[in-house]
């Protein structure tokens, strides 16, 4: 495996000569697209790989995701195995495939993963601004997202994210709208795909719902007021039938296996409860509190903003541009999208950066329409955000003599907790484990299977109105999967959850009724409790 120290000057320096290949193909006419796109998808690449092949754990969420992962790979039916809370069922089944291919799951495996989603949501992104825009229009502005996901360090954008899948799904779903709008060819086919990417979109993540919903709007209105399916409601049918697919097939898979309740009561209506979050009128200040944590996704907004602002100064120009027959589906449809992708980011109220995952796409197709005006000029817009990364590289080089902010050296590898290496000693391959608390790095580390279909216990925890129904559950699962060994992890290394006499796993008394009989206490290892099955001993 290859590493990466901290200055890897070289390598920063041919990422950059990279860029301004790219940069160059962007507007160079008798550059290929198929080169073009290839040289994007090498500069994603060649920029990432530092944190690639950092195999640690950088958000939560990767932990919570990859052991899941490693749980379904031996036990398959989500639900019962496997409950990823806010995080739907796509999401990590995406993460099995690793495993099933023969390489490990770990952080690794899961941001290759993560990658190959953004690299193909970029890839629909392009072409749905061909098909707005046109080619060269499409060329300049997939640079600014292009730089974005290339260049940025922060974590919320690099890490593998249970946005990646959704927004990839998200990006489909608008290249067949964007289809919809410019071609009348394969009408029907059209339709049904589109409604069934949107019909996946609430099993990746219900936050992405927002949008899918807004593309399915925009097609419908097309099927009724540009192809006039008020005469044959074929289109509009074949819309809801695509819909509908993928939805009732979970539906007889959740019933035929058992699952169903459980889909109701924890994904749908834990996710309502975790969803309170805001009402309308705070949507825009949640909105700014969010963004105000990332200055990578500040300077690539202040750029594309200056895509916006042609496209209100151009505004005849754009508006001659459009035939009477879209009569401005493109600017509405982005429009509505953009409105529904700052819902989505503001709904929970939690301020996770991570969310603004959702705005990149929307926020590219509204500057579109400027840069569509703005013809040769509108190479100042990437080169800007080229330079706002290139001067923070030089900044971070001279105050801290460092490039790169994951360096593998030694890293390369999972790395074992003290409480890992100890119950390594009382475990096999299949065998389960349980992790009370929030940390749920154990799990990949150990590369064993969760015991209980949540993998941490948080709403075990905490007053609301399932707390009951979630340590039935809790409980219920521990008694099924009897896991080898089961750690409380809370105190300093759990999230949230620390304190140990109000939280520990003796505030369930069932729980610690059924630890203390068939489980013997076998120490304490940095601030870890662990817990042996008594035939293990």
């Amino acid at each position: 495996m290859i590493q990466f120290d901290n200055t890897p000057t070289v390598y920063w320096l041919c990422g950059y000569l990279l860029s301004g290949i790219v940069l160059l193909a962007a507007f160079y006419k008798k550059m290929p697209v198929s080169a073009f796109v290839g040289a994007s998808m090498l500069l994603l690449l060649i920029m990432r790989m530092p944190v690639i092949v950092f195999n640690r754990e950088l958000n939560i969420d990767e932990s919570q995701m990859l052991s899941h992962a490693l749980t379904l790979h031996q036990d398959p039916i989500y639900w019962q195995s496997a409950d990823g809370t806010t995080i739907g069922p796509l999401d990590n089944y995406l993460l099995v495939i690793p495993k099933l291919l023969g390489f490990q799951i770990d952080y690794t495996s899961g941001r290759i993963m993560g990658l190959i989603c953004t690299a193909a949501a970029l890839l629909f992104l392009f072409l749905t601004l061909r098909n707005f825009f046109g080619e060269k229009t499409a060329r300049i502005t997939l640079l600014a997202p292009l730089f974005l996901l290339s260049f940025t360090q922060e974590v919320d954008f690099v890490h593998n994210s249970s946005e990646q899948l959704p927004v990839l799904l998200l990006t489909c779903c608008l290249w067949i709208l964007s289809k919809l709008i410019s071609s009348e060819r394969n009408l029907l086919g059209n339709n049904y795909f589109l409604g069934l990417l949107a019909g996946m979109v609430p099993f990746a993540k219900l936050q992405a719902v927002p949008q899918a919903l807004a593309m399915v709007v925009c097609a419908l209105w097309i099927c009724f007021n540009v192809y006039k399916s008020t005469k044959n409601l074929k289109p509009v049918l074949m819309l809801f039938a695509g819909g509908l697919s993928f939805p009732l097939l979970v539906l007889a898979w959740t019933v035929s296996y058992g699952v169903f309740d459980d889909l109701i009561d924890f994904y749908l209506l834990g996710n309502v409860i975790y969803a309170g979050g805001n009402s309308a009128p705070s949507i825009p200040v949640q909105f700014f509190k969010i963004f105000k944590l990332s200055a990578d996704f500040q300077a690539f907004t202040y750029v594309l903003l200056l895509g916006v602002l042609a496209g209100i100064w151009y505004f005849p120009k754009i508006k001659s541009a459009f035939s009477k027959k879209t009569n401005f589906i493109i600017p509405v449809a982005v429009c509505l999208i953009m409105l529904s992708s700052i819902y989505a980011v503001t709904k929970s109220g939690n301020d996770f950066t991570h969310y603004l995952n959702f705005c990149i796409v929307p926020w590219t197709l509204l500057a579109g329409f400027g840069i569509n005006t703005l013809s040769g000029k509108s190479i100042a817009i990437p080169v800007l955000l080229l330079l706002w990364f290139f001067v923070c590289d030089i900044i971070s080089y001279k105050k801290h003599h460092s490039l790169n902010s994951f360096a593998s050296v030694g890293a390369t590898t999972l790395a074992q907790s003290p409480v890992v290496i100890e119950l390594k000693k009382y475990t096999k391959d299949k065998d389960f484990m349980v992790v009370w608390g929030w940390q749920c790095s154990y799990y990949v580390e150990a590369q064993l299977a969760e015991g209980t279909a949540e993998n941490h216990s948080e709403r075990s925890i905490f007053k609301h109105e399932m707390q009951e129904k979630y340590k039935s559950r809790y409980l219920s699962d521990i008694q099924r999967t009897t896991p080898a060994v089961f750690l409380d992890a809370v105190g300093k290394n759990s999230l949230w959850v620390q304190d140990k006499k109000t939280q520990g796993f003796e505030s369930f008394p069932e729980l610690a009724n059924y630890i203390n009989q068939n489980y013997t206490y076998h120490g304490i290892f940095d601030d870890t409790r662990l817990y042996v099955r008594n035939d293990r001993l």
